[in-house]
């Protein structure tokens, strides 16, 4: 107690009755101090007059200062913590000033620095004059209660955290479970507001098919008082389900149960994954079992997996439990665990083959994806299989194909120019030659024609197996295409090796081939070219040995031709009449000269043929011979077809329109004319374009042409009689003439080939069969036409086996346009012998049969 306290102590006892008042006022004075201790307040009074401060004991200790301690009023100030002295001594003068009480709040310091927090209330006491007699305060030490109060202030904003903010859904029922709260989270999952989800039961958010699950667990939660954990579905406010994992929590206060709480997770997506995982595990399943691949799984060198497929591939019922080693191919083992075994977990081998063993001992070439994987915790080879064994023999089916003929199963031309170059390079090391011998079927084509293209085909592979036959080991034959075929000869030291195997070549073709019944003839043509002095590259050795072959061709065909460099002309005459070919008709460089046929008996002209004629700006003129097998290989044959026709027509209507005793104009036509769809209008729109009448027209075709399209031949006869048009058959008796087909087909005139006339009167045999013919053709009501008689002998005995018609240089060559006008307009055959010498010099030379249009 301070000295102060002490003083006013001893003046009480001053006091009259001052015995009962000390007691008194001690015993209330020791009940106030325990007060003050109890509750922790601290009392002290400022006295103005004396300027005396008194503390009770207890503020000593609520300030941890010794109670015999004194100080001023201001020193008191010193005591604040720095940072609430200047607020508390401003309140302090504000309420001085006022004479005003207030209550405030701050911290104290002990002088051990600890920090205490304590609430003062400061009365100011006056006399009745209002002046200052006493300042009294009580501090209380609030430091507990601050720190309980930030405490639960703390525990208030975590909770209200947890709460408000959980991404869980929290919420808590009654007893009878209806909702108390709930947080935002669980508003925002289900699409509801506050107003709508509280006090609503939690039966109206529970899913129809988990309603007796949810209250199931509910009710154990308060049977048991023991947390309870279990999955329902939830309805969103849009009807949609949601899956939730809850947590069901017991409220218990005072050892009563008022309530339940809840956490829910959100686990629709999981859930949807677990689904989706299912599913796709099933699909996978599925997919796997039901895979047109290979799938298998091995540990250890063992199948413990294999789908179906590949069970079936090998030929057993499962290979699971074998070893892998015992289905592959003993060869190939070491190969297999080689690369296997340097994979490292994850990696992979793509596309590897090698053999398989199935189970009947047959082998298969296997194509398997290998992957090294953990399975079950173990080092795995996981793979899919392939059988290719079908795609490998195509491939090296195709790998042959690709350098061998379908046909004949030769090398091919691809295979020709890579061992060509091989030997050309051989050649310069060991300064030998090389020889390229380029060898074609004569007539081959029309043994097509006639005969068909599978009598071709075999015609071919017998040849080339002849061809086969007569070669040396190490010489090879290829056929590059159609009808032709090489052979290259490398290393040759004498030209003498070539006439040997030229030799034997041209033996090949004196036997006849047997083909379905037919006996064919055939020749070869071969063009020969050597390296070096033909040539050092496979371009020009080629081009130089076809250059020679054509020659071949050209002179007669069953012709050797050794290259040299005076062939190139007519190789590059060749080349720019096949380019100028297709120029000619617009530059108008074709025209037509005309034979004329002759009645027997009277001679008079009753018709022409039409010839067709090219002349050349450069070349001059052309030889049907040179230039119609051009046109009919690049198929320019038809529009100059058509051109002749509608020419022909036209001239013949000219002569009509003169007053000239009408005649019939015969025109050509190819196979290729005769088989195109649109012919029959081709032929309607000149007819009526030129107006020649119908009957005047005769369309003039070869047996070669009705053998091989004898349906589409047939029919367009049909429609040309129908339309009163002629049809001629050409060079009857040179081909495979069919008696039935003559008596098929709707003919107007037969014409025999010249190589009967010509020796008509040597040859018994001959004239035996134009008698034949002649009596045929009459039978069949037919008109006949006897072609190249060229001597009055040849007339005369035509004349007497009453041959209908004669064509032939005996009476006329073939004439220009104006001639056959002129000898129309006189109407006298005697006049055509003297205009020979003019149509012959119109002519130039070129007396061609006509044949070389048809």
């Amino acid at each position: 107690m301070s000295k102060n306290y002490r003083v006013h102590k001893d003046q009480f006892q001053n006091i009259k009755n001052s015995e009962q008042l000390i007691d008194h006022l001690n015993k209330r004075y020791e009940e106030f101090e325990l007060v003050q201790k109890i509750s922790n307040v601290g009392y002290w009074e400022y006295d103005f007059q004396k300027d005396t401060t008194t503390w009770s004991n207890q503020l000593f200790v609520i300030h941890g200062i010794e109670d015999d301690f004194s100080m001023s009023l201001d020193q008191f100030f010193t005591l604040i913590h720095p940072d609430d002295r200047a607020r508390t001594f401003e309140r302090f003068n504000a309420a001085l000033d006022e004479k005003a009480g207030y209550e405030i709040e701050f911290r104290i310091v002990h002088p051990n620095g600890e920090i205490r927090n304590v609430v003062q209330v400061t009365e100011f006491l006056v006399n009745e004059q209002n002046e200052l007699t006493r300042i009294i305060g009580f501090v209380q030490d609030t430091t507990v209660q601050k720190k309980l109060q930030l405490s639960l202030v703390r525990e208030e904003q975590n909770y209200k955290s947890l709460f408000e903010n959980n991404p869980e859904l929290v919420f808590s029922f009654d007893l009878q479970g209806n909702f108390l709260s709930c947080n935002p989270a669980f508003l925002e999952t289900f699409g509801l507001s506050e107003e709508e989800i509280l006090h609503e039961n939690y039966q109206a958010l529970v899913g129809p098919d988990s309603s007796e699950l949810t209250n199931h667990f509910f009710m154990e939660t308060i049977r048991t008082r023991i947390p309870q954990y279990y999955e329902t579905t939830g309805i969103h406010k849009d009807g949609s389900i949601l899956d939730f994992n809850v947590t069901n929590i017991p409220i218990i206060i005072h050892n009563e149960l008022v309530g339940v709480y809840g956490i829910a997770k959100n686990i629709t997506a999981q859930k949807e994954m677990e689904r989706s995982l299912i599913d796709a595990e099933t699909k996978y399943r599925s997919l796997v079992e039901q895979s047109i691949v290979g799938v298998f799984i091995a540990v250890e060198g063992t199948f413990i997996y294999s789908n179906p497929h590949l069970n079936k591939m090998m030929g057993y019922d499962t290979i699971t439990g074998l070893k892998v080693l015992s289905l592959i191919h003993p060869e190939d083992q070491q190969k297999v665990i080689d690369e296997i075994s340097c994979l490292a977990e994850g990696e992979s081998i793509q596309n590897f083959c090698h053999r398989g063993i199935k189970q009947d001992k047959s082998i298969v070439i296997l194509e398997v994806h290998y992957k090294k994987v953990l399975h079950q915790g173990k080092s795995a080879t996981m793979g899919t299989v392939l059988d290719v064994t079908k795609r490998k023999q195509t491939e090296e089916l195709n790998q042959f194909l690709a350098y061998h003929d379908y046909l004949t199963t030769l090398p091919n031309r691809r295979k020709f120019e890579e061992q060509l170059e091989q030997c050309l390079i051989n050649s310069r090391i060991n300064n030998k030659m090389v020889v390229v011998m380029l060898i074609d079927l004569d007539r081959f084509k029309y043994v097509n024609d006639t005969l068909g293209h599978s009598i071709g085909d075999v015609l071919l592979k017998h040849f080339a197996r002849r061809l086969q036959e007569c070669l040396r080991v190490g010489q090879t034959v290829y056929r590059l295409g159609g009808d032709e075929f090489c052979i290259v000869l490398s290393e040759v030291n004498h030209h003498n090796e070539i006439s040997r195997l030229t030799d034997k070549l041209t033996q090949l073709t004196k036997e006849d081939f047997i083909i379905e019944g037919y006996e064919l003839h055939v020749t070869i043509s071969i063009g020969i070219s050597m390296s070096p002095e033909d040539g050092s590259t496979v371009v020009t050795l080629f081009k130089n040995a076809d250059t020679a072959l054509y020659v071949a061709k050209s002179q007669g065909r069953d012709q050797i031709q050794y290259y040299s460099a005076a062939l190139n002309l007519q190789s590059f005459k060749h080349f720019n009449l096949s380019n100028d070919l297709r120029k000619a008709l617009d530059k108008k460089e074709f025209f037509i000269m005309y034979m004329p046929r002759v009645d027997t008996q009277t001679t008079e002209i009753v018709g022409v043929e039409a010839l067709i004629r090219w002349k050349h700006p450069e070349w001059g003129l052309i030889s049907p011979a040179e230039f119609i097998p051009i046109a009919e290989e690049t198929g320019l044959i038809v529009p100059i077809g058509e051109w002749v026709l509608r020419e022909a027509c036209r001239e013949n209507k000219r002569w009509q329109d003169q007053g000239f005793t009408p005649i019939t104009t015969s025109v050509n036509f190819s196979v290729k004319q005769l088989i195109k769809p649109n012919i029959l209008e081709t032929i309607d729109n000149v007819i009526a374009e030129t107006g020649i009448a119908a009957g005047k027209l005769e369309i003039e075709i070869t047996e070669s042409s009705f053998i091989s399209n004898e349906i589409e031949v047939t029919q367009l006869l049909t429609e040309l009689k129908k339309r009163n048009i002629k049809v001629s058959l050409d060079d009857f008796g040179t081909g495979y003439s069919s008696l039935y087909l003559l008596k098929q087909l709707t003919l107007d005139t037969l014409k025999i080939d010249k190589s009967f006339v010509e020796e008509i009167l040597t040859d018994s045999v001959n004239r035996s069969i134009i008698q034949c013919m002649l009596t045929l053709a009459k039978e069949l009501h037919m008109n006949v036409v006897a072609e190249g008689v060229e001597t009055a002998e040849q007339y005369t005995l035509l004349k007497e086996l009453q041959c209908d018609e004669i064509q032939g240089y005996y009476f006329s060559r073939p004439l220009h346009v104006e001639v056959v006008t002129k000898l129309l307009r006189d109407n006298n055959i005697t006049t055509i012998a003297s205009h020979e010498t003019s149509s012959a010099g119109h002519d130039t030379g070129l007396e061609e049969d006509k044949n070389t249009y048809a």
